[in-house]
């Protein structure tokens, strides 16, 4: 059974890794088509390079997502702990969401401290796992609508919640949301943005919790402790 597990880490690995190469070059070429510089394209033929753009990345992320689920499974993923000033963390996370925001007509409002300090973490994990749970939610608000980013210290704790207004997730499948491939509505996707959150909490040592109303909205809460820099660069 584990040489099974090491077998299949190992062919998801690989595959993810030979995907990553193509995706990338086709994104950058449908980007180079966007410009000017190599001729103007008229309406419908800007409009199937949009689709390619957007397709391709969209791919590319589900990829990337695999690879991540497979290092974890493989215990081969390290955090790479470092201070983090969260209060600019948060403005470096809210631009990088701008545009997909932009795209479902949706307002994120950001209900922080002014001064939230440092705070010890995988500084790129740490931004995966909001930038998961802010698509997530935006996925499936209403356009026009708000999502909310809540953030707060308790103790060594940063503690942070994701709320939207969309349809909620029904009871009976609640406790089945952070599975892998689990995909609800018609916005899901490939079902794996809240597995990636939760195993990156995990990793982090902390906790997240969910908690929904059909016809209401959902809400994800996460509580990660601030980690301990390695003592070669505490002593700095």
């Amino acid at each position: 059974m584990r040489l099974a597990d090491s077998l299949k880490n190992d062919f998801v690995q690989h595959v993810s890794y030979e995907l990553r190469s193509p995706l990338t070059n086709i994104i950058g070429f449908a980007d180079l088509l966007k410009t000017p510089t190599f001729g103007e394209l008229n309406e419908r033929q800007a409009e199937y390079v949009d689709h390619i753009s957007t397709s391709s990345s969209l791919l590319l992320t589900i990829v990337n997502d695999i690879l991540d689920l497979a290092t974890v499974d493989a215990g081969i993923i390290e955090l790479d702990l470092s201070e983090i000033n969260l209060t600019d963390f948060l403005d470096e996370v809210s631009l990088q969401m701008a545009d997909r925001l932009q795209e479902s007509a949706v307002t994120l409002r950001v209900d922080a401290p002014d001064m939230l300090g440092l705070f010890v973490a995988d500084h790129q994990r740490l931004k995966q796992i909001l930038i998961k749970l802010l698509t997530n939610a935006a996925n499936f608000a209403p356009d026009g609508s708000t999502i909310s980013l809540k953030c707060r210290r308790e103790g060594c704790d940063f503690v942070f919640s994701v709320s939207d207004n969309g349809p909620g997730i029904p009871q009976d499948i609640l406790d089945t949301v952070f599975n892998r491939f689990e995909s609800h509505g018609q916005h899901g996707g490939a079902g794996l943005g809240l597995s990636i959150v939760e195993s990156f909490v995990s990793l982090h040592h902390g906790t997240v919790s969910i908690h929904s109303d059909e016809g209401k909205g959902t809400e994800v809460t996460c509580r990660i402790p601030s980690g301990d820099l390695p003592k070669a660069e505490a002593a700095e």
